[in-house]
């Protein structure tokens, strides 16, 4: 079964495997309050294989959570697929860079 990997270091959050409805089912309320801890972090997507709506949704879950603790994210490295499916959805801009 795929497996998502979610760390924290020096503000920068590492996601790591795959974001998709069915690895994301493991990711608690706890582990995302676990990660908006301080005023801003950056969201590195680099190691993301593979993306899907519910992978999207999710990061739009994540940053209206840092919004409610007063967390400002910023989003790096989008893989293509998320960036194609950010298109097809018209949320272009909704994910600050």
């Amino acid at each position: 079964m795929a497996d998502i990997s979610i760390t924290l270091s020096q503000g920068t959050i590492c996601l790591q495997g795959e974001l998709t409805r069915h690895t994301l089912r493991q990711v608690t309320k706890k582990k995302v309050k676990s990660l908006l801890v301080q005023s801003s972090a950056l969201v590195d997507l680099q190691q993301v294989s593979k993306v899907d709506t519910a992978g999207l949704a999710w990061l739009f879950y994540l940053l209206e959570h840092a919004q409610l603790v007063n967390c400002q994210l910023r989003f790096a490295n989008l893989p293509i697929k998320l960036d194609n499916l950010i298109n097809l959805s018209g949320v272009e801009g909704f994910l600050p860079k």
